[in-house]
């Protein structure tokens, strides 16, 4: 398969596309420059009648013109240079200073009409290209009638045999007009090839992406069926277990443990519900909490039974979105270790305080603090979530009871570790 072009080329072809009459004007002042003055200056030395050079150069001025426009308009500018090679042909012969005549289609800025012939082959369709063909055929042998007979415009044949000097003027024009064409052609089927293996590579990398999204999908709707058939029903499970529980006691102590367990139920199956919408859906992200939601978990922690005071130190600033969750995250996770080891009676001390090197969290409990095989994976997820945006954690039992753990988190997630390292 064709490799794809670099940035620099593809920027480069874009350009190009863009400015096809700046290009076209740049080329024609190119071609002027040896060519225009060279054609100028022989009819500035002419002899001949002023009106003569005149009209000879009006028509050099529509060939050199007409290059500009030979991308944008190629069939009116194809025309006019058809029309003034046409002028030169029939015009009367010129003669230098020196007495030498010279029909005017044998100046040099003639040739200009070759490279229009060979645009306009390769911008227009096969039927429109044949009949400009036609119309440079038909210029051959006007050409050809002027100079079938030297004599009859002043010139020689230079010695040799008429007819050779026929034959050969007759072969080389029209091989250089079958060659312009083809050569314009070739150039069109050229473009119509890489246009028809662009369009495929573009349908090829339609076809794999629309695979891609396809496979994700699928996999999605798999996570998702088994999280629905799986953890959803667990959570329905327990959530209609602690409800019974809390229905048939309820004046009992542990009545108001069943509704804690049953509501602690009711909102996974609800989050849990939201994430299944979101892998069902194209693209989804699902909202993330932050310390803005901090109200609602500490009043979650507070229905069962432990209690939180929270102290503020600092003026609070807006975090970004990934330092804002990780600091969620690490008070959420903290809190949840006091409710699991430190008693349903224990006291935990919430401090945040925005220092101005980062947000610094303290949670300290009164209670005997977490086993050390469960302190090790729940303080293990911590430091990774920290170390994600650079920040650090310390824990550790404090002096007499309980259990203190202090976060470090920088206002400004800083660059994560490479997978590599």
């Amino acid at each position: 398969m064709k490799e794809s072009p670099s940035p620099a080329e593809a920027a480069v072809d874009s350009f190009l596309r863009r400015h096809q009459v700046s290009g076209d004007a740049v080329l024609a002042v190119l071609l002027a420059v040896p060519l225009g003055l060279v054609s100028f200056g022989l009819l500035r030395a002419s002899g001949s009648p002023l009106s003569l050079r005149l009209f000879a150069g009006a028509g050099l001025l529509v060939l050199h013109g007409c290059v500009v426009a030979r991308r944008l308009r190629p069939l009116t500018a194809y025309g006019l240079a058809a029309a003034a090679m046409l002028l030169l042909v029939l015009l009367p012969p010129l003669h230098d200073p020196s007495g030498a005549y010279y029909p005017a289609v044998l100046l040099p800025s003639s040739l200009v009409f070759g490279l229009l012939l060979y645009t306009v082959s390769s911008r227009l369709d096969l039927l429109p290209g044949l009949a400009c063909l036609a119309v440079a055929l038909t210029g051959v042998v006007l050409v050809l009638a002027r100079f079938w007979d030297p004599a009859s415009w002043g010139g020689s044949s230079g010695g040799y045999d008429l007819v050779a000097w026929r034959i050969g003027l007759s072969a080389g024009l029209v091989a250089v007009t079958a060659c312009l064409w083809s050569l314009g052609r070739l150039s069109r089927v050229r473009a119509l090839f890489l246009a028809e293996l662009r369009a495929k590579a573009e349908r090829a990398e339609t076809d794999r992406a629309r695979e891609r999204a396809e496979a994700a999908r699928a996999e999605r709707d798999r996570i998702s069926r088994e999280m629905h058939d799986v953890v959803s029903h667990s959570l329905a499970v327990m959530v209609s277990q602690a409800e019974g529980g809390r229905l048939s006691g309820p004046g009992s102590p542990g009545a108001a443990v069943f509704a804690t367990i049953a509501g602690v139920g009711r909102d996974a199956l609800r989050d849990m519900r939201g994430l299944l919408g979101v892998l069902r859906a194209d693209g989804g992200t699902a909202p993330q909490p932050g310390l803005g939601d901090l109200s609602d978990l500490l009043d979650h922690v507070r229905t069962t039974g432990v209690r939180v005071a929270v102290q503020e130190v600092g003026d609070a600033r807006p975090l970004r979105p990934a330092v804002d969750l990780t600091a969620y995250r690490v008070i959420q996770e903290g809190l949840t270790n006091v409710i699991k080891h430190a008693g349903p009676v224990a006291a935990a001390d919430l401090t945040l305080a925005w220092r101005p090197d980062g947000l610094h969290i303290t949670i300290k409990d009164d209670g005997a603090g977490p086993a050390e095989a469960e302190a090790g994976v729940g303080l293990a997820g911590m430091r990774e979530r920290l170390s994600m945006v650079g920040g650090t954690l310390e824990a550790g039992g404090r002096p007499g009871a309980g259990f203190e753990l202090s976060a470090a988190v920088p206002y400004e997630p800083r660059s994560l570790p490479s997978s590599g390292s």
